[in-house]
């Protein structure tokens, strides 16, 4: 493995783990962190303290200047907004011949449709990365335990406080809430049921610690529509599949106001002169508030003074159907270590975000290394990836993938390997 790297937005809360990654694990000889934030990049790359890292600032309205960072490169990391997802395809559509990684997970039609220019172009984009690299391969893992798929559930427990937070993360939760999306959906029976109301769909299911039990309710990810196209999903002809979230209780209590104020059909409230949105104003405070935690880097034992536990995602899979002739079932939990940074300080966020961050990493160095060949834009129930290998990757960078043994069985998961 050899050759330039570039991370755009490199030194956000989600990316960072990424970074980090690629410095302790890759071998790619220039890696770039391109971002907007000059002070935290550089801190992020002098905690490194690699030789192979530079940064590199990037203007993300400007499809021009992602082009220019992007020149010379032969890997890249999108870890931008997906406000800018556009200029970064354009970016790379112009610039050809690169091999990449997508955070981003919105607007799917308009981005594969994409996909035929970007392969005459030279590219390869593994789209809709991140952590829902994790849950689709947990699906696709849980599916190969049982003869025949009936349900796949897809869990997602997002646990930090209201306040712990980034504003990328606080417009993405108030998005997956919002009334007006129709983005919320399950496959029943080969069809994809859309237009689902938020706080639907309710399902009591029990996390790893610190989350346990809780309520849980249809979110805003893409699984119901992608994960019909995995292989595995097809050879046992799944009937239904669902994605649900669960978050802290002030999430909740917050979102459910927001619904009870009705302020997401607001057309505003007059502020003297001024016509201010309820929501955006409610929007900016958490930001406001997210930002000020997050503007000292602190070692790890100092990070979540107000909680005996650090904020973190647990992602989930419990499939149900049959095996050997009887109803069976298999839930699986995927799990982030803690510190990841090796006990540099950091941030909160950045410490939150490796579930996110890692699998851009690892997915584009498997990407490096021929192990996932495909053209265009393409997505991980598409890409080829062998699941097995993902999570020993995962688990050899301190992940834990956990099956809830159901009694008198053995290991779903031993019995595979």
């Amino acid at each position: 493995m050899s050759d330039k790297t570039v991370v755009l937005g490199g030194s956000g809360a989600m990316t960072s783990g990424c970074v980090y990654d690629l410095h302790k694990t890759s071998d790619f000889d220039e890696i770039v962190v391109a971002d907007a934030d000059e002070e935290n990049a550089r801190r992020l790359v002098e905690t490194l303290d690699d030789d192979r890292f530079r940064f590199e600032p990037v203007d993300a309205t400007d499809a021009d200047d992602i082009a220019r960072v992007l020149e010379d490169a032969d890997y890249v990391v999108n870890g931008l907004p997906y406000q800018f997802e556009e200029n970064v395809l354009d970016a790379m559509e112009a610039v050809g011949d690169l091999t990449g990684v997508d955070l981003n997970a919105f607007d799917f039609d308009d981005v594969l449709d994409r996909s035929e220019d970007f392969a005459e172009a030279g590219n390869s984009l593994w789209f809709a990365n991140g952590g829902l690299v994790s849950t689709i391969a947990l699906g696709m893992v849980a599916c190969e335990t049982l003869d025949d798929v009936e349900d796949v559930n897809f869990y997602w427990g997002m646990w930090r406080l209201l306040t712990q937070t980034t504003p990328g993360l606080t417009d993405t939760v108030t998005y997956e809430h919002d009334p007006n999306v129709d983005e919320r959906a399950k496959w029943v029976d080969g069809e994809v049921i859309d237009d689902l109301p938020a706080f639907s769909e309710q399902r009591t299911f029990e996390f790893p610690e610190p989350i346990g039990e809780e309520s849980t309710y249809v979110i805003s990810h893409p699984e119901p529509i992608t994960f019909p196209e995995a292989p595995i999903a097809q050879e046992k002809d799944v009937d239904t599949i669902i994605t649900r979230g669960a978050w802290h209780d002030e999430w909740k209590q917050y979102e459910r106001t927001l619904h009870a104020a009705d302020a997401f059909d607001s057309d505003g409230v007059a502020v003297g002169d001024e016509t201010a949105d309820p929501v955006e104003v409610m929007q900016e405070q958490i930001k406001a508030e997210g930002k000020a935690g997050e503007s000292e880097w602190r070692p790890p034992s100092e990070l979540s003074p107000e909680t005996e536990w650090t904020p973190q995602t647990i992602l989930s899979a419990e499939v149900t159907g049959s095996a050997d002739g009887s109803a069976d079932r298999t839930v699986l939990h995927f799990e982030q270590p803690f510190p990841f940074f090796d006990g540099n300080d950091i941030t909160l966020m950045r410490e939150y975000g490796c579930y996110v961050g890692v699998p851009l990493s690892v997915t584009l160095q498997l990407m490096a290394d021929g192990a996932v060949e495909e053209d265009g834009i393409f997505i991980t129930e598409t890409s080829g990836l062998d699941a097995h290998r993902y999570f020993e990757e995962m688990e050899s960078r301190g992940f834990s993938l956990v099956e809830e043994q159901t009694p008198g069985r053995e290991s779903a998961i031993a019995a595979q390997d």
